[in-house]
């Protein structure tokens, strides 16, 4: 039995630009019940998304989003965490990583040229 506070597995993905990262952010809402929840930045040009959702649906996207950012840009690395605990979810949820993830999830979408 899963605890209440149990709210499933976390993948991130770090990559180098907003434009591949966008992509693999919608790559992996788009394949998998997942949800994003949180997007930061790292350091000069590296951003990071963390997704949530259960554990196979978070390694589908994870996947996906893989593929999508190698298409447009540079993966940097991808990590999955199956059972984090309540305080190391806690800490994605960081007032700048909110404000940039509404602003990343707010982004016109692209057109194929």
């Amino acid at each position: 039995m899963r605890d209440s506070n149990d709210a499933g597995a976390i993948g991130l993905v770090e990559t180098r630009g907003i434009v591949a990262l966008s992509a693999g952010i919608e790559a992996m809402i788009k394949t998998a019940d997942v949800r994003c929840i949180a997007v930061d930045r790292v350091s000069s040009g590296y951003l990071v998304a963390a997704i949530q959702g259960q554990l196979a649906a978070v390694r589908q996207a994870l996947d996906a989003g893989a593929a999508a950012v190698k298409r447009y840009g540079e993966l940097r690395s991808v990590q999955i965490y199956p059972r984090p605990s309540a305080d190391a979810a806690g800490l994605l949820e960081t007032r700048r990583a909110v404000a940039f993830r509404d602003a990343a999830v707010a982004l016109p979408a692209g057109t194929e040229r």
